[in-house]
């Protein structure tokens, strides 16, 4: 298996997108979180999103996907990579691996990470990127972006 793309987006300042309403699949960022990649052979690829969330006690419901323009290719539900923190000052990494099948091999794709809220959660958010400093909950690491050859 090959990375076919990769984005691993760590912003000097941090970025919070909100999980305080209701919203269909956006893209997070389509200059920095995009992949632009060819379709191997078998048409087929993985992809893998991974973030942190933070905020809050309450856990929200998100999905994570990709967007072709404004077509949803696939979405999934992210999962806590080691288990979800109900202390608000706490980073819970979430992170959604999927397949997407039935591509047409040798295509040049322009895919856009994305996320969307299905429950919503008022103080918590999805956040990367920060300062490189010595000041608490304020930097959160980079968003990765991956696509891979399945």
């Amino acid at each position: 298996m090959s990375l076919l793309a990769a984005q691993n987006y760590d912003p000097a300042v941090a970025v919070v997108k909100s999980t305080s309403a209701l919203l269909a699949m956006t893209a997070l960022d389509t200059t920095n979180l995009r992949a632009i990649f060819s379709v191997p052979l078998s048409g087929n690829v993985l992809v893998r999103l991974r973030g942190v969330l933070h905020g809050s006690t309450a856990m929200p419901m998100l999905l994570f996907g990709v967007l072709e323009g404004a077509t949803v290719k696939a979405r999934a539900i992210p999962s806590n990579v080691v288990g979800y923190s109900s202390t608000s000052t706490l980073m819970n990494a979430v992170e959604a691996v999927f397949a997407v099948t039935g591509l047409t091999p040798g295509a040049q794709l322009t895919w856009d990470a994305a996320y969307g809220v299905e429950v919503i959660s008022s103080s918590n958010g999805i956040k990367y990127g920060g300062p490189d400093d010595a000041v608490g909950a304020n930097a959160f690491g980079a968003f990765q972006f991956e696509v891979w050859e399945a």
